[in-house]
């Protein structure tokens, strides 16, 4: 039994570090340099400033990456001209998977053929002075988004080219992705990835995490996804992260979307301060729906303009937007922009109340604040020095099973649906269940109606109603 502390932190990363920036890539990255820079790099582009500016809207950030570094260049130009809060730079599924010399070859072919071979920047390949030079007139927090197991190189160079906002963690970035890549090693990667965040952090200037909360984006049942972000937030704290944002996908249910932002934001705070991790700041991201888009450009732009509205309600502290080509391909620049002025445009119309109230509402978050903690009890129970090992435990029982996921080490079993309402529900909780099924006791559950069948409960969840 092992829980979240401080006891968990890397004291001696020396040895680790130096292997990491020996990689010829790496070229001569000097962390003593890297501190410089940063202390000299606008107030601006740390997040902490831009959350203590926000207003009443939710910042806005979009996706974007493109392989040359002029055509990134001017991406970059056009999305902060259009107004986004935060500048992305989406990185190349090579990179992401470590495969340097794959992109480093589809990059000269890029940079040759003048088409891109890539489908994001390839970070890594270009290194850290040049892509300093992307944001030399910049004012606004850049946001390194990927999907990366084993980030620690990629992460390395980042925050020396000056970004100082790192999505990603050892789950949210395994088990969406990775087929084969062990969930222990990819926890204890992150765990350098934290510690190296932590040490480049000042108190005015802490690099920021943020945890990416869709996961696989399908059936993602919310208490899953609260618990999965409420470890991230703890095992980033457990390394001296000061600065954190939760984040969760659109669900497709106004009612679980208001109940997930109400019970994620007060039990990531919970969890924090139980364990002694007062200190840490926890902020709240917004992603627009993350399922399949509609082909037409007018719905899509329907379900960006929804989303929005959604954001709005639930008092978002940024939303990560979605363009009109979404179902298309790689977005244009121009369609890139469109979708930020078309958010903002939402926003400033349709000026969203922050405290809706309503039955269903507060039943829905009764309920995800029950599931969820009931989870995180189980965990917190299970054997193990570390919490990290009590949090590979839980997946290897089973306890922790992510539909759709991809990962050889995920269990699978788990299977869940929409009700009437188009809430995600759990109808078969697989390996974690614990006494035979029931049947709900409200014969007017929704859940059961659509279902058609008794809904099991487990020891880690109560029923869907």
């Amino acid at each position: 039994m092992a829980r979240p502390s401080d006891k968990a932190r890397l004291r001696h990363t020396d040895r680790q570090r130096t292997q990491v920036l020996a990689h010829p890539l790496a070229r001569g990255l000097c962390p003593d340099e890297v501190s410089r820079f940063l202390a000299s790099v606008p107030h601006r582009r740390f997040p902490t400033v831009a959350y203590a500016e926000r207003e009443a809207m939710p910042l806005i950030q979009p996706r974007g990456g493109v392989p040359l570094f002029e055509a990134q260049l001017q991406l970059t130009k056009a999305l902060s001209d259009a107004g986004a809060d935060f500048i992305p730079l989406t990185i190349d599924s090579c990179t992401r998977h470590n495969q340097y010399e794959t992109a480093m070859q589809l990059l000269r072919r890029s940079e040759e053929e003048g088409h891109s071979y890539l489908n994001g920047y390839p970070l890594v390949c270009h290194g850290h002075e040049l892509t300093r030079q992307l944001y030399l007139d910049l004012d606004k927090p850049v946001s390194l988004r990927h999907g990366t197991p084993d980030a620690r190189l990629l992460v390395e160079i980042a925050i020396a080219s000056g970004i100082a906002e790192i999505e990603g963690g050892g789950l949210c970035y395994c088990l969406p992705y990775s087929e084969g890549f062990p969930i222990d090693r990819a926890l204890l990667y992150w765990q350098y990835v934290d510690r190296v965040c932590a040490l480049y952090s000042t108190p005015e200037r802490p690099i920021h995490r943020e945890s990416f909360g869709p996961l696989t984006a399908t059936l993602v049942p919310p208490a899953l996804a609260i618990v999965i972000e409420i470890i991230e937030a703890l095992l980033a704290a457990e390394q001296g992260v000061l600065s954190f944002a939760v984040s969760f996908g659109q669900t497709g249910s106004f009612t679980q979307d208001v109940a997930t932002a109400r019970v994620l934001r007060r039990l990531v705070r919970k969890a924090l301060d139980e364990n002694g991790f007062e200190a840490m700041q926890v902020h709240m991201v917004y992603h627009q729906w993350m399922g399949q888009f509609p082909m037409q450009r007018e719905r899509a732009a329907a379900l960006i303009a929804g989303s929005a509205l959604v954001a709005g309600v639930i008092d978002a502290d940024k939303i990560v937007v979605k363009t009109i080509d979404e179902a298309l391909g790689v977005p244009r620049p121009e369609v890139n922009a469109e979708a930020v002025d078309t958010v903002r445009y939402v926003l400033r119309t349709f000026a969203a109340p922050k405290m809706i109230e309503s039955s269903s509402i507060e039943v829905e978050a009764a309920l995800l604040e029950s599931e969820a903690g009931n989870i995180l009890d189980a965990i917190y129970g299970l054997s193990g020095d570390m919490f990290w090992e009590s949090v590979y435990r839980a997946f290897q029982l089973g306890w922790l099973d992510i539909p759709f996921s991809p990962h050889a080490d995920n269990a699978n079993r788990l299977i869940s649906m929409r009700d009437a309402n188009h809430s995600i529900r759990i109808v078969e909780p697989g390996q974690c269940r614990s006494r035979p099924p029931m049947r709900c006791p409200n014969a007017n559950c929704s859940a059961a109606a659509s279902a058609r069948q008794t809904i099991p409960i487990a020891r880690s969840w109560r029923t869907s109603c």
